[in-house]
């Protein structure tokens, strides 16, 4: 590769800029690598990520300490969690889930799948410990679990958007669905599919729009907009067959029609909503 010939204080000035650019996010990785390898001198060596293969190799000492406060901090949690009151519980649990929120914050600039597990564990953390401390307390009915979903709903769905992860993102976003969902059910337990549909599709049209609405900001958070819309088109059916445990004899039939005209629908407007997913 050809490297654009300039002084060193230019070159070092634009080297900075799109170390900031990388770190903000502006632009996409490779985007930063491939202006960067323009301007980088062949002597100069490439950065080094704190937390790396190479580096748990070569035995960095602050990596390993790292990594045995943080196995050594959740396992003493877990080992004392069922002895601590409920707002120490509660507490615990966000702590953990908002330390490994913060490696992931780290290793997001150099590696998108690493901060895709940092996230992950921790949102598998705060479920785990949250069902843990519901059945420690005997809070069994329905609306605990209610505020446990909708806590993982407002958790997920900010650290998804905050971080740029579309699936921490989405999980989130489908946690608020199924709290949707799980309230509508416990005020009205015995609706008619037909009110489903009613109580959905506007649901679908108002997330449509606004995937519609951020793509020219944000087009990780319109595709998540979009993949929650696709979601809530065929929630009237899951909702009536999983959550109310009512299996209407033209249920699937009416699940396929959806599907057709949802392939129909995704043709026709093809050229508007591929701009709003692409990123």
């Amino acid at each position: 590769m050809k490297r654009v010939s300039i002084n060193a204080d230019k070159k070092e000035i634009i080297l900075n800029e799109i170390n900031h650019w990388r770190n903000g996010r502006l632009l996409p990785e490779q985007y930063c690598d491939f202006l960067e390898n323009l301007y980088m001198d062949e002597a100069r060596p490439p950065r080094k990520s704190f937390i790396s293969v190479t580096s748990i190799r070569q035995g960095n000492p602050w990596i390993w300490f790292l990594g045995f406060g943080i196995s050594a901090f959740i396992f003493f949690i877990g080992f004392y969690f069922s002895r601590f009151p409920w707002p120490l519980q509660m507490a615990s649990a966000l702590l953990l889930t908002c330390l490994l929120y913060t490696v992931a914050t780290l290793v997001r600039p150099r590696s998108k799948w690493n901060a895709y597990l940092a996230a992950l564990t921790g949102n598998l953390l705060l479920l785990g410990f949250g069902i843990w401390m519901l059945r420690l307390q005997g809070w069994e009915d329905e609306l605990s679990r209610a505020a446990l979903i909708g806590t993982c709903a407002i958790v997920w769905a900010l650290a998804g958007f905050f971080l740029r992860l579309s699936f921490v993102h989405y999980c989130g976003l489908a946690c608020g669905i199924l709290l949707y969902a799980f309230l509508f059910r416990y005020w009205h337990p015995h609706e008619s599919w037909q009110i489903l549909q009613l109580l959905w599709l506007p649901l679908c049209i108002v997330l449509c729009w606004l995937s519609w609405l951020v793509h020219f900001k944000r087009k990780d958070v319109s595709s998540v907009y979009f993949g929650a819309a696709a979601t809530v088109w065929f929630m009237p059916e899951v909702d009536a067959y999983l959550l109310r445990h009512e299996a209407p004899g033209v249920l699937v039939w009416l699940g396929l029609a959806k599907l057709a005209l949802a392939f129909i629908i995704l043709f026709m407007f093809r050229k508007k909503w591929i701009t709003w997913v692409a990123s």
